[in-house]
């Protein structure tokens, strides 16, 4: 059936970020609990937050205060306007109760692999994309829970783990690039990058940057 086998491929294509998430996550771990945060509280932010960058931002500045916080994790949450925008063509029209759990489970990984699979003709990206979910979903939180528990036992850095997402990152979007637009728009996003890094506060660059370039790339033809 055409339904199970798009949730069959999206678990597939999920395990294959499971390395670096279980990486990243485990280092999200350890660093929250360096900053204070007890074991439990860094599960749930996981359970609940389920982003890893508004999860490290909250870490880093939760002793600025909720106010610093609350502005760091807007801005790097507007990059699901145009996130949402596009994924909401991929899917088509959904019950209200999946259009939540997708809406939720809203990550760059599980977005990237959604989008590839339906330009290259996924006839069911909602159940493909759920089954992605749940596979990081899973992967986040026990690894969370795993560097949690070994706290001040691991040092991220010795072990090179931070390199892992930016390469992820890099094979997720490699695929998407396929025609001049697609290079113009990637190229404007390595552009406004650097900008935003000299410009901007950290929490606001990535967002920053995603925006000014999808919003040109809108605008160009094919």
């Amino acid at each position: 059936m055409p339904a199970i086998s798009s949730f069959r491929r999206g678990l597939r294509d999920g395990l294959v970020l499971t390395i670096p998430i279980l990486a990243f996550g485990a280092v999200f771990g350890v660093v929250v609990v360096q900053a204070g945060f007890s074991s439990w509280l860094a599960v749930l932010s996981s359970v609940v937050i389920l982003s890893g960058s508004a999860q490290f931002a909250m870490a880093g500045l939760l002793p600025a205060g909720p106010g610093a916080v609350l502005v760091s994790a807007a801005g790097l949450a507007l990059r699901h306007v145009p996130m949402s925008a596009s994924l909401s063509r991929a899917i088509g029209s959904q019950p209200w109760w999946r259009r939540m759990w997708l809406a939720w489970v809203l990550v760059d990984e599980s977005y990237g692999l959604t989008m590839r699979a339906w330009g290259q003709g996924e006839t069911d990206p909602a159940r493909y994309k759920t089954a992605v979910d749940i596979v990081l979903y899973s992967s986040w939180v026990s690894s969370t829970a795993l560097g949690a528990f070994l706290g001040t036992r691991l040092d991220p850095e010795r072990y090179g783990l931070e390199v892992l997402f930016p390469l992820m990152f890099l094979g997720l979007a490699a695929p998407l690039v396929r025609n001049r637009r697609d290079w113009i728009t990637a190229g404007l996003a390595v552009v406004t990058t650097v900008i935003a890094v000299a410009l901007l506060p950290p929490a606001w660059r990535v967002t920053g940057a995603a925006l000014v370039a999808s919003l040109i790339g809108s605008r160009l033809r094919e």
